[in-house]
């Protein structure tokens, strides 16, 4: 069975031309979607690899070959929540229109499902490294060695922004157990 992300991506390449898609390539460091804007597009990335940042340019997520992103701009406000930029170049991309998408996900059944599908699994992993953060530092307040190392773990295999988060729960611990401990 194909996964949300490849299932997804070949609904998309067999409605390209529907889809009024357009081909491009951008460099390492190239912004693809800024933070607050009209959400007007999908990326469907070729090669390279994106990184998803907040305000203050922490990163959220990497998005590989074979992914999409822009996708939460369809609902809500019709706004990027986050600035995407290449972290890996080049980067080929396929952009899609967003109104485009949405009138074909109204008589592409499985085409809207999908969209559902990784919107929900996004949410599922939101939702994992919350409770990851949450129990970071739960762990750090009962002074639990063993279960907050188990999260700094866990954590340094994601995405920047909470590599950095679990950098600093793991100094604040060597604070803590060494009041004389620097940085």
């Amino acid at each position: 069975m194909l996964g949300v992300h490849q299932r997804l991506s070949q609904l998309l390449v067999t409605h390209l031309k529907e889809l009024d898609a357009e081909s491009l390539v951008y460099d390492s460091g190239d912004v693809v979607i800024e933070e607050h804007e009209n959400a007007n597009e999908i990326l469907l990335v070729l090669s390279g690899e994106l990184s998803v940042e907040i305000s203050s340019q922490r990163e959220l997520a990497r998005i590989k070959p074979g992914e999409i992103v822009g996708e939460m701009g369809l609902f809500g406000n019709n706004r990027y929540c986050a600035t995407v930029r290449v972290h890996s170049g080049p980067a080929e991309i396929i952009r899609v229109n967003s109104d485009a998408l949405l009138r074909l996900a109204l008589f592409d059944a499985d085409l809207a499902l999908e969209i559902l599908a990784l919107s929900s699994t996004r949410c599922k992993q939101g939702n994992q490294l919350n409770m990851l953060l949450l129990d970071s530092i739960q762990a750090l307040n009962e002074g639990n060695e063993s279960q907050l190392q188990k999260c700094l773990t866990q954590l340094e295999t994601q995405a920047g922004g909470f590599q950095a988060a679990a950098q600093q729960l793991a100094s604040i611990n060597r604070r803590l157990i060494d009041p004389s401990a620097t940085k």
